[in-house]
């Protein structure tokens, strides 16, 4: 699932893993693993480093890294790579006024005043939930997620919450190979489990995570659907301190299920061209 704000190849009838390979350009894919490199909290690495995550050549990532550093977006320093601020321009479009994180803010913003809890919204890629918005409370949150970082859906509330709403088939497809790492105790890494599991998320509508990733850490969300599609995951993040499961079941989730209603209309109402008929 991708948001639908962003080119869905699926929906074009075409699919990125299918035999029409040919079609794709080795060389940019390359490139694409070279920056996602960066994802992770490093902020510099060196040539070897990144060689060895991406699976390629030594030569080959030093090529990729000086082609970057030419059009502004890398640069070295004592043998170490690091992102520019450039590099921001590349995700400016999916932040545009009609975006999910630009329009969802406002609403998130009022979900942590009225919860004191942190709010997110996460969308899925295949086996993980990629946070594209985050609206913190005061209070910090050990091992805080930043705006880009991936997570285990199987071990968080907001990716039961993305799996659930997937048709049958797209989630066979999903959970087909899928590896499910045990984070804490409390994690479900059986795959008849996770799939009862699902099944009580479709029939409640929401998920809720107690330590399933991390220890004293938990979470409640649910999905946001524009015309049956769901575009997003909304969830509030807390810790066992400050929150039980009853708490988030009972006070926390109705204000996420409020907000996920206020922000799928107004991003039908930005996007018109994404919901009609046919489409």
């Amino acid at each position: 699932m991708v948001p639908l704000d962003a080119e869905c190849p699926s929906r074009d009838g075409w699919d990125m893993s299918d035999e029409r390979s040919r079609d794709r350009i080795q060389s940019i894919e390359r490139g694409v693993e070279v920056l996602r490199a960066f994802s992770r909290r490093q902020g510099a690495l060196s040539v070897a480093e990144i060689a060895e995550r991406v699976d390629l050549a030594r030569p080959v990532v030093r090529r990729i890294l000086l082609t970057f550093a030419h059009l502004g977006y890398t640069e070295a320093t004592n043998g170490f790579w690091s992102l520019t601020p450039r590099i921001l321009e590349l995700g400016s479009g999916y932040f545009a006024t009609s975006s999910l994180p630009e329009i969802s803010h406002g609403y998130m913003t009022e979900v942590v005043e009225r919860t004191g809890e942190t709010c997110s919204i996460g969308v899925l890629d295949g086996m993980e939930v990629i946070h594209v918005a985050r609206v913190e409370d005061r209070r910090p949150m050990p091992d805080s997620v930043r705006i880009g970082n991936r997570l285990p859906a199987h071990a968080t509330a907001v990716g039961k919450v993305l799996l659930a709403d997937l048709p049958d088939a797209e989630l066979d497809h999903v959970l087909a190979g899928a590896t499910l790492e045990e984070h804490t105790p409390q994690t479900v890494v059986d795959a008849a489990a996770l799939r009862n599991r699902l099944e009580q998320v479709r029939v409640q509508g929401f998920d809720i995570s107690a330590e399933e990733l991390h220890p004293g850490q938990v979470a409640v969300a649910v999905p946001i659907r524009v015309d049956g599609r769901t575009v997003g995951g909304l969830s509030a993040s807390s810790t066992t301190v400050r929150e039980t499961e009853k708490s988030l079941a009972e006070v926390v989730m109705p204000v996420l299920r409020d907000a996920a209603a206020e922000i799928a209309r107004a991003y039908r109402n930005a996007n018109p061209q994404l919901f009609r008929a046919g489409r």
